[in-house]
């Protein structure tokens, strides 16, 4: 069960955005994705969500036993399966917007389940669950456009997605900083990400271009969707790298009066 905290049960609107999100979630039912069974509040007001019952644990626990991190094989399988439910979700105008280790649980058998939509917005949702208007995510994975207070879409949840692969392939996150949230802010703002195949040579180039494109400053050069870039994990790193939507170009429609000739 998941709770959902009293000072934002208060807040006005908070519950029926809660109650429409999780509806929402629950009507994906992709493997991917926990399933959501109810949404209520009880008699003393406090509110409520019931999810499936998962065997296994999640892959923050794992990265801590692999700190230099995961065999690139199965990095590559966790980000193809993570890619897969955001695909899902986005197709429904869902954004996820807190993509973390945390949030993501492993089976027994291998499968990985993307959890917690507790807190995620639908694409073109005008209000926050916050009380001041804020960024929900969590700093290590946040995509910048979150650190300046803009509206998440499913981008960011892709620069999140580029965070967790980055780390899955190297055991630590892009960005980290010994001067707490002010210098992670800064990093995810303005710095360069480090290339995973400094950290592990064995990385292919390729597949290091991809975390790179999805850790991309400008939201609209990151990759077009996520089903792009779960195509491309799960076909090995070959083929063209995921790359953004090419916008249309308009053309100008022709002055149809006459030209004067010059004499």
């Amino acid at each position: 069960m998941k709770v959902l905290p009293a000072e934002l049960a208060d807040v006005p609107g908070a519950m029926e955005r809660f109650e429409r999100e999780a509806e929402a979630t629950a009507a994906l039912q992709h493997p991917g994705i926990m399933v959501v069974f109810d949404v209520g509040r009880t008699d003393a007001g406090l509110a409520y969500l019931v999810m499936e019952f998962l065997d296994g644990e999640d892959l923050r626990t794992i990265m801590h036993r692999n700190p230099d991190g995961l065999p690139v094989e199965e990095a590559v399988d966790f980000a193809a399966q993570l890619a897969d439910a955001l695909a899902a979700a986005h197709s429904r105008g869902i954004v996820h917007r807190d993509i973390k280790p945390a949030n993501l649980f492993v089976l027994r058998d291998g499968r990985l389940k993307l959890c917690d939509f507790g807190i995620a917005g639908l694409a073109d949702a005008a209000t926050r669950l916050t009380q001041d208007g804020g960024s929900v995510g969590t700093p290590l994975y946040m995509a910048p456009e979150q650190f300046r207070g803009g509206a998440a879409d499913f981008r960011s949840d892709l620069y999140s997605l580029g965070c967790v692969l980055h780390e899955l392939l190297t055991g630590s996150p892009p960005f980290r900083s010994g001067t707490g949230l002010p210098g992670l802010m800064y990093a995810h703002l303005n710095e360069p990400p480090p290339l995973a195949g400094a950290a592990r040579p064995e990385v292919s180039p390729q597949l290091e271009q991809l975390v790179l494109n999805l850790l991309t400053k400008a939201v609209d050069q990151r990759p077009a969707s996520a089903e792009a870039v779960a195509s491309f994990l799960r076909a090995g790193g070959e083929g063209a790298l995921p790359t953004a939507r090419r916008p249309s170009r308009c053309r100008r429609p022709r002055d149809s009066r006459p030209r004067r000739r010059r004499p």
